[in-house]
């Protein structure tokens, strides 16, 4: 019989290069027997390593393939040494490779009973691993030995510390919580469970007024947007809280350190940083908490408000502001356009079952062309793109003169409609409907708008 190779890419999306190990692994144990001669085989192979340390696929990979809505198969591979073999009907059939849920942790569905949105749940009792998720379509023909690559993407994101500083001595417990969060992985890649929460419990160091974890977590990204970060201060004399609301800033596939300063005049101020390791930038975020427990921001990168902030005095339409083209102002709010832009470098073919996947890559090229020191940083609206069309000449005499990117009119850029509906269209067809079938050149360049004090 021949052979199936198994192969999940460490983080496709990082363009890593290794040595390639084809996986035997036996015969397709786990499959449901479908009275059928099975003639045609599926190869998949294992690329691992590549730069760092941290690129790599997380074991034990779980690979379920399905034709329509049926699992005919299901397969596990426990490490980069084992092989496996699946041996399928000719066919199209769905590949879904699910990274870093072990039985020991996990419930995972059998072949019998699994579903593209059947969940991967926690066992009572166990925290997250380092869950990846990967798909691809394939068709095989009778008697034939087909190979797919399978490109696994990180799905959670690493709580790896979190410190307090300041606190009132008095203080007999601290702890930070994160909500609403996922709660499961389906075998699809998509996400289930919304409501989640997750609390770190801060321990307090020699100096007395420092409290901290250094114990690490992974976690699922929120399950609505915004999400909060909640610091709970316990004292003789009672609890107090403080929560910030957060809208980019928690996502999978970042590192997370959270640090804190306690302030008695002021109350609380906040700050973290966001570290996507290799396979995503670096960002940092800032927000303040005070003693009515509500927050502000004053990050960047989309970070405190939805709104960009606000300032004693508007900037006038016509001119920069920080760097950004201010492209209206109704006395009350200005919208600002951001000087950087950034393709998306796949077409909507590449995002075929991955809304989320689609959504993420966006908020991360929203997060790289944000301005430090503004946040709320968002898509334009189809009225804003015009809007910048109009402005164009404008806004591209400025931005030459300050380093900024100048606008291409033959460019497509992305937007929203009325409905949230994420669209493209040429900047320089005004008159022109949106699409979302989407080329891989297609820009993000934000917007924000910020409010008068």
């Amino acid at each position: 019989m021949k052979h199936l190779s198994l192969i999940a890419s460490a983080l496709a999306v990082l363009g890593l290069t290794a040595c390639e190990k084809g996986l035997d692994v036996g015969e397709d144990v786990m499959s449901p027997d479908f009275g059928q001669v099975k003639n045609s085989l599926l190869q998949v192979r294992t690329r691992g390593g590549g730069t760092g340390s941290e690129a790599t696929v997380a074991y034990p990979v779980t690979v379920y393939v399905f034709q329509g809505d049926e699992c005919r198969a299901a397969q596990t591979i426990g490490d980069e040494g084992q092989t496996l073999n699946i041996a399928l009907t000719e066919g199209s059939y769905s590949v879904y490779a699910v990274g870093g849920a072990s039985v020991s942790d996990y419930v995972l569905p059998s072949a019998n009973d699994a579903l593209a949105t059947s969940a991967i749940t926690l066992r009572e009792g166990h925290e997250h691993s380092d869950l990846m998720a990967a798909q691809a379509t394939v068709t095989l023909t009778d008697g034939e030995a087909n190979t797919v690559t399978l490109g696994m993407e990180r799905r959670t994101m690493l709580l790896q510390s979190v410190v307090m500083k300041k606190v009132p001595t008095a203080a007999t417990t601290v702890s930070v919580s994160v909500s609403p969060l996922w709660q499961s992985l389906m075998v699809g890649g998509n996400y289930a469970g919304a409501g989640g929460s997750y609390t770190v419990a801060l321990e307090k160091q020699s100096d007395g007024r420092t409290w901290q974890s250094t114990a690490t977590a992974y976690l699922l990204p929120p399950s609505s947007s915004p999400a909060s970060i909640t610091v709970r201060i316990t004292t003789p004399s009672g609890t107090r809280s403080y929560t910030y609301s957060t809208s980019n800033e928690l996502e999978a596939g970042y590192k997370i350190s959270i640090e804190g300063t306690y302030t008695e005049a002021v109350g609380v101020t906040l700050s973290g940083t966001i570290t996507g390791a290799e396979w995503k930038g670096e960002r940092t975020i800032r927000f303040d908490f005070d003693e009515n427990g509500s927050s502000s921001g004053d990050g960047d990168g989309g970070n405190g408000n939805e709104e960009g902030g606000g300032v004693s005095e508007l900037p006038a339409v016509g001119t920069l502001y920080q760097g950004c083209y201010v492209l209206a102002n109704n006395g009350t709010t200005a919208t600002l356009l951001s000087p950087n832009e950034a393709s998306i470098g796949k077409s909507h073919t590449a995002y075929t079952y991955n809304a989320e996947g689609l959504s993420e890559d966006i908020s991360n090229l929203i997060a790289t062309t944000a301005v430090d020191g503004i946040s709320g940083w968002r898509l334009p609206t189809l009225a804003e793109l015009n809007a910048i069309y109009s402005a164009s000449e404008m806004a591209n005499a400025l931005f030459s003169a300050d380093g900024g990117t100048v606008l291409t009119n033959a460019r497509r850029y992305f937007y929203t409609d009325a409905d949230g509906n994420l669209l493209y269209r040429m900047l320089s067809t005004p008159d022109t409907s949106g699409d979302t079938d989407f080329p891989s050149t297609t820009y993000v360049r934000p917007v924000t708008t910020i409010t008068k004090q």
